[in-house]
């Protein structure tokens, strides 16, 4: 795969019709849209292959626990897919 002329993939994961995941297929940060922001000072949570932003509480979790466990973003699709989530590419 080579990322400088690869355009970013991104997602949106479903769990029935509500939104749980929008994700970018590049390092960056993790937003949970569900938990109070970091205190100042705080840095934000990153991840080495994933800029995401968590949209459905009770699946911040697990969604969370399948990200750590996975290599890449097909991994966690893959995974997420199994998972029983709803994967929409939006680009």
């Amino acid at each position: 795969m080579n990322g400088a002329s690869e355009r970013t993939r991104s997602y949106r994961l479903l769990q029935g019709e509500r939104l749980a995941l929008e994700i970018r297929g590049e390092p960056g940060v993790l937003v949970s849209t569900s938990a109070p922001p970091p205190l100042p000072g705080t840095p934000p949570v990153t991840h080495p292959f994933a800029t995401a932003s968590f949209h459905l509480a009770e699946a911040e979790g697990e969604l969370g626990a399948l990200l750590r466990e996975s290599s890449d973003i097909d991994a966690f699709l893959e995974a997420a897919d199994r998972a029983g989530y709803r994967i929409e590419s939006i680009g």
